[in-house]
């Protein structure tokens, strides 16, 4: 037991370092080619804190110097994950070797990695901007415990066939994005040009952008499914509204449609696709109208569950309360996923259970 425990924590933080000390070192390199006079380097100290623990989700409090107007930032890239993910799973490899329980060793593993964000969150917090020490503990215990579960042997074989399919749908969302970009590269390089980073700054920008890819092809998907989008307050981009007045200096945003298109709509078919093919493989392997209703319940409630919860993470606050509310409509992205779920159930498979009924009583 101590030795899982000795383990688990330099694990923990091997885990934590990964990925913190390239972005130190970013940091550190892109504060000293902006020609800062102060020689003091706690604010890139601060600065990559804050970059880390923003790969993680976690929401920040923003409170601007000049107006006092406090804000947040909450819609945070979703493709930054894939670093911690890495990291965590690489060095939680020794704790599963030790661990006389892989359960305990990774209840420990995610403790220690959690405890380590939270003195981060704690150390860098600032007048002007600050995350939420509890939001870190959560956010990163969570990534942690799931990055290092083994799904190879997830029992329900028919939500791991609904979200290999999904995947498949983001993926064709996020090849719809990449050509309306593409389509629209004139604006993409004005929308560049004015925010002027200059040679350091580009290239991170151009990382910053790739990172949100997988935020604006989820909220392609949505558009694409009819749920549609918002950019900010008082604001609705789907095929049958088109509430926009202009868009933030934001390159990734050149993507996005310029008026009303009604035959997307014919996109929510997809959703009825997905929830139709989940439902004939479930049909396959249960035999009986109750395993299968149990089954396709069971399945559709956790699949809706956890792609809501992705909409979510995938929209939030960008800086400022004006642009809150912007990404994918979770609640209604949530909501045209039930319909299609709790459609396909009724069409497949209790309106022929109620014809069967009514005809062995006839």
């Amino acid at each position: 037991m101590r030795r899982t425990l000795v383990v688990s924590l330099t694990q923990a933080l091997k885990g934590v370092g990964l990925t913190l000390f390239p972005i130190i070192f970013i940091s550190l390199f892109a504060w000293a080619t902006a020609g800062s006079t102060s020689g003091n380097t706690a604010d890139p100290m601060r600065a990559a804190a804050w970059f880390w623990t923003a790969a993680h989700l976690v929401p920040f409090k923003l409170l601007t110097t000049s107006n006092q107007i406090a804000g947040q930032l909450s819609l945070l890239p979703m493709g930054a994950l894939i670093f911690p993910v890495w990291a965590i799973r690489k060095s939680f490899a020794l704790v599963r070797e030790v661990a006389p329980k892989e359960s305990g060793g990774r209840l420990l593993y995610s403790v220690f990695y959690a405890t380590v964000a939270t003195g981060l969150s704690l150390a860098s917090r600032s007048s002007g901007i600050s995350s939420s020490w509890y939001l870190s503990s959560l956010f990163t215990f969570l990534i942690a415990f799931c990055a290092t579960l083994d799904f190879s042997n997830f029992a329900h074989s028919s939500v791991k066939l609904g979200a290999y399919i999904f995947l498949a749908m983001w993926g064709v969302a996020a090849i719809a994005t990449s050509l309306s970009l593409f389509s629209h590269w004139k604006l993409m390089v004005n929308l560049t040009t004015v925010n002027s980073p200059g040679i350091v700054g580009g290239v991170l920008l151009l990382f910053l952008q790739i990172l949100y890819l997988p935020n604006a092809a989820f909220a392609a998907l949505s558009y694409l499914v009819g749920a549609g989008f918002t950019l900010g307050l008082g604001t609705v981009v789907s095929p049958t509204h088109f509430t926009l007045t202009g868009i933030p200096a934001v390159p990734l945003l050149s993507a996005m449609p310029t008026g009303k298109h009604p035959l997307i709509l014919l996109g929510f078919l997809s959703l009825l696709i997905f929830a139709t093919l989940i439902y004939v493989f479930i049909r396959n392997q249960k035999s009986t109208f109750k395993g299968r209703s149990h089954e396709s319940f069971r399945t559709f409630l956790i699949l809706a569950a956890v792609l809501t919860g992705m909409a979510y993470f995938s929209s939030g606050e960008l800086l400022t309360p004006v642009m809150a509310h912007t990404g994918t409509i979770w609640l209604v992205f949530g909501i045209y996923l039930l319909s299609a779920f709790a459609a396909v159930m009724v069409l497949f498979l209790y309106i022929p259970r109620l014809f069967s009924i009514v005809g062995s009583r006839g």
